[in-house]
């Protein structure tokens, strides 16, 4: 059990730094953040605002983060890997959608909401 929440802060911490990076990029001003220790895993709510030019991204970004298949053998091949060069923002925020055991984004006119939950 300890490994096992081990990586989740791991993760979780990638998981933040990614998230706050694309908001940031998309012009955003403001994010909010609350980051709870549950029995069985790590729950993030994260709010942000971003330019209205990027409303199509946070669309995309959206539906990377909310994959219809999630494959924990990706996660284990590619989620240790470090080196920017190495990916891109999409391949990014897509391994971070693998990461995650639930998500539910909510993206509105200057506004995204997301509920994010990464298992022990």
């Amino acid at each position: 059990m300890k490994k096992r929440m081990y990586r989740a802060r791991r993760r979780m911490n990638h998981v933040v730094s990614e998230l706050s990076h694309a908001l940031l990029l998309a012009g955003g001003r403001e994010i909010d953040l609350r980051l709870t220790r549950e029995e069985d895993g790590l729950h993030l709510h994260l709010e942000g605002d971003f330019s209205p030019e990027h409303q199509r991204s946070m669309e995309h970004m959206a539906k990377l983060l909310q994959p219809r298949f999630r494959d924990p053998a990706l996660v284990e091949t590619y989620g240790e890997l470090t080196g920017e060069d190495q990916y891109t923002e999409e391949g990014e925020l897509a391994l971070v959608g693998q990461m995650v055991d639930r998500s539910a984004v909510t993206v509105e006119p200057g506004r995204v909401r997301m509920d994010l939950f990464l298992a022990f």
